[in-house]
C-alpha cells in the first residue's frame, strides 16, 4: 500500500491579481500532473486539511476541478481554514468524505491499512481540539475492526512539534492526552498523519508513529530545505511494510518531467 499525502494547500479565489492564489493553484495542478506521471502510482491521496483558505464553495470547486484529473481516489480531513459542510459537499465525489455527528469523521476501507479521518477543527480558533462526541465516534469506529491495521489522518498534531516556534497546537493538553489515550488503547493504530505545522516532522508516540507533512505550496511553507525542495510543491509518500507493521515515509518534490 502506497499513500501520497499533501496538506495545507490553502486554495483561495482565482483572482489574477492575487499572486499567492495563482501560485497555490499551480502547485496543486503540478502535484496532480506529477502523480499521474509516476511509474508507480500511489493507491490513494490523503489531504490533511486547510484544503482552502476560507471554506467557500467555489474554492472547493477549484480543488475538485484540479484533483478530479487524478486516476486514484482522494480523501480529505478538515483543517481550521475549511468549512466542514462545504468540504464534504464539494469533494466527496473524489473518493468519499463523510460525517459523524456533524464532524468530518469517516473511514476508508478496502486497503491493506484502514484509514480514519479525524476532525480536529476548533469553532473559534486556528488551533486544534477534540471533544467527547468526536472521541466517542472514533472509539466506535476503532472497535469495528480491532484486528485491522489502522492509520488516522487529521489536521492538527495532538503532540508537540518541537521544531516549531509554536510547538503545541491543541487548545487543551487534557483533550490532546484524551485523544492519544484512545489511540494507545487500540493497538491496531499504527500511524497518525497530520498537517497544520507547515513543516515536516516525525515522532514516535507511545504505541505508534506520527508524522507531519509540510504545506504543498512553497509560499506558506516553514523550515529549511535544500535544492529542489525549496521551491517545488512537496508531499510525503508513505509505503506500508507489513513485515515491520510500519509505514516508511519519504519527502518528495512534485517535479514535472523535463
Amino acid at each position: 500500500m502506497l499513500i501520497a499525502q499533501i496538506s495545507d494547500t490553502h486554495i483561495m479565489s482565482p483572482d489574477a491579481n492575487e499572486p499567492k492564489s495563482l501560485a497555490r493553484m499551480r502547485a496543486l495542478a503540478q502535484f496532480v500532473a506529477h502523480i499521474n506521471g509516476l511509474d508507480e502510482k500511489p493507491d490513494l491521496v490523503i489531504h490533511t486539511g486547510d484544503v482552502t483558505h476560507g471554506g467557500k464553495p467555489e474554492f472547493y470547486d477549484i480543488v475538485k476541478a484540479v484533483m478530479s484529473r487524478l486516476s486514484i481516489p482522494v480523501f480529505f480531513a478538515a483543517g481550521n481554514r475549511d468549512d466542514r459542510a462545504n468540504l464534504v459537499a464539494g469533494l466527496k465525489d473524489l473518493g468519499g468524505a463523510g460525517t459523524a455527528d456533524g464532524f468530518v469523521i469517516y473511514s476508508v476501507d478496502g486497503f491493506a491499512v484502514r484509514l480514519i479521518a479525524m476532525d480536529t477543527q476548533h469553532r473559534e480558533h486556528n488551533i486544534g481540539t477534540t471533544c467527547s462526541v468526536r472521541l466517542a465516534a472514533l472509539e466506535a469506529m476503532l472497535k469495528e475492526q480491532p484486528n485491522q491495521p489502522t492509520a488516522l489522518f487529521m489536521h492538527h498534531p495532538p503532540f508537540e512539534v518541537t521544531t516549531s516556534s509554536h510547538p503545541f497546537q491543541f487548545d487543551d493538553k487534557v483533550l490532546a492526552d484524551a485523544f492519544l489515550d484512545v489511540v494507545a488503547h487500540h493497538k491496531q493504530v499504527v500511524h497518525l498523519f497530520c498537517g497544520h505545522a507547515h513543516r515536516p516532522f516525525s515522532v514516535d508516540l507511545e504505541t505508534c508513529v506520527a508524522t507531519v507533512t509540510p504545506s504543498l505550496p512553497a509560499d506558506n511553507r516553514i523550515g529549511d530545505y535544500e535544492g529542489v525542495l525549496k521551491s517545488e510543491p512537496l508531499y510525503h509518500l508513505h509505503r506500508w511494510n507489513p513485515d515491520t507493521v510500519r509505514f516508511e515515509t519519504s519527502l518528495h518534490a512534485a517535479t514535472l518531467p523535463v
